[in-house]
């Protein structure tokens, strides 16, 4: 069975969620659609903001920014207090770049600024360049990133 089905309806659930932020002021999630999104692990995480950031950079529909925005705040919130990376803190990579990122020009991955996704319990992260470079997510050690901004 294809996954594209899914993948789809992924993009679907996103719209509808950013639709129903334009329809509150301030935009902003039901406390029940935030328990919902409460907990997610990686492979949610990197699936919505894959889907999201892949929204964001080739259609810009209303409200998926906000959405990515407010997801990144329940991740904070929920993050270990004093980690030194969380989610929604910008990085830049260092040093040799991870085998997952061979097929990038190395020059350009080291000036691309990454929002932080996810944070393992493993000194990995999931990151993102910002939605107008591309919208990738990709895993890589905690030491092969420098922190240039938090959120």
């Amino acid at each position: 069975m294809s996954d594209e089905p899914y993948e789809f309806l992924v993009e679907r659930l996103i719209m509808a969620l950013a639709a129903q932020l334009g329809a509150t002021e301030p935009a902003d999630l039901a406390p029940e659609a935030v328990d919902a999104l409460s907990d997610l692990n990686r492979s949610e995480t990197d699936l919505i903001f894959g889907h999201a950031g892949h929204l964001a950079h080739y259609d810009r529909p209303p409200h998926v920014d906000t959405l990515m925005e407010l997801l990144t705040a329940i991740q904070r919130r929920e993050a270990a207090a004093g980690a030194p990376i969380l989610p929604g803190d910008e990085v830049r990579l260092v040093g040799e770049l991870p085998a997952s990122l061979a097929d990038y020009n190395a020059d350009a991955l080291r000036e691309t600024a990454f929002t932080v996704r996810y944070v393992g319990d493993d000194e990995t992260i999931d990151i993102q360049p910002h939605r107008t470079d591309d919208y990738f997510i990709e895993t890589v050690p905690v030491t092969a990133v420098k922190l240039t901004h938090n959120q």
